[in-house]
């Protein structure tokens, strides 16, 4: 049998990464105007926030708890101790975001999140302004919230603690393997964008950079090796598209003729599908102007 502590820090995981996941969600709602269900998961967890709080219960707690820094400040006397409270709160949940972004992007392909825009950020994956919002959250939660909390909870007997989770451990393994295969889903797509990409360049020997740099002489060789594979390169461009609108929607035409599996992940995360639109625009974009540049150089000799 589990020891009871380990009991209850599991259903605290479980608790906070629901708190997280109804806060996060109502925030990112109000701009939009419409319900956002946020997370990497279908159900009502954000596990980032659940793992964020047992860091917090596990390394933090014991500073707030047995390290006193007692100061005189204008013949009062105040304690530092919420001041390294902070500061350990913020650096161990910075690690905890920077870990989880890069483990999700090596595993995915994707960025869940960035913070470029923002103020001295570390490669996009934390930022300062989002750093020092960790650690108040390090503070209000070791001094308000958990100690609120955990009146209630340690009430609750451990034999419900034990059927709580069970339910809601199965329940969580399988919407973790939901999101997994949506993720892989999110990730071939990405994949498949790059791979027509590297396989163009490879197949005529030159990028588009190149292509767009050439001569009149070089771009007639390059049409008369191109010529013959037109058809297979907007092939492939219509079926990375349509891949697209079936993850973005479930379907590709406005029949409803061609279905595939709607991916909530993709459609409800802007970040991801943005990136991917991007990539394809990109694509496109440079197809045309390879086109047109072909047009104007083959038709200057008719």
């Amino acid at each position: 049998m589990l020891s009871e502590t380990v009991l209850r820090y599991t259903l605290y995981f479980f608790f906070y990464s629901a708190a997280g996941w109804l806060i996060e969600s109502c925030y990112c709602s109000v701009r939009p105007r419409k319900w956002v269900n946020r997370g990497f998961l279908t159900g009502p967890l954000c596990p980032i926030y659940g793992t964020g709080s047992l860091v917090f219960l596990v390394f933090v707690l014991p500073i707030k708890n047995n390290v006193s820094l007692p100061v005189t400040i204008a013949g009062r006397n105040l304690s530092l101790t919420p001041v390294l409270v902070f500061f350990a709160g913020l650096v161990l949940a910075d690690i905890v975001e920077f870990t989880v972004s890069l483990m999700m992007e090596k595993m995915f392909h994707a960025r869940w999140w960035d913070y470029s825009e923002n103020f001295l950020n570390i490669q996009g994956r934390i930022c300062f302004k989002h750093s020092i919002y960790w650690g108040l959250a390090s503070i209000g939660f070791l001094y308000v919230i958990h100690p609120f909390v955990n009146r209630f909870f340690i009430k609750i007997p451990v034999d419900f603690v034990e059927v709580a989770l069970a339910v809601i451990l199965i329940i969580f393994v399988v919407d973790v393997f939901d999101a997994i295969r949506k993720a892989m889903d999110v990730r071939a797509l990405i994949d498949k964008i790059k791979k027509f990409r590297t396989d163009l360049s490879a197949q005529f020997g030159s990028t588009f950079e190149d292509i767009l740099a050439m001569g009149e002489d070089e771009i007639k060789e390059f049409y008369a090796k191109a010529v013959g594979h037109k058809n297979d390169i907007a092939d492939r461009m219509n079926e990375i598209k349509e891949s697209f609108e079936i993850l973005s929607k479930g379907f590709v035409s406005k029949d409803y003729k061609q279905k595939g599996r709607y991916n909530r992940m993709f459609a409800e995360f802007p970040m991801i599908r943005a990136a991917a639109r991007a990539q394809l625009d990109n694509i496109e974009i440079n197809i045309e102007k390879v086109k047109n540049k072909i047009r104007s150089t083959v038709n200057k000799d008719d």
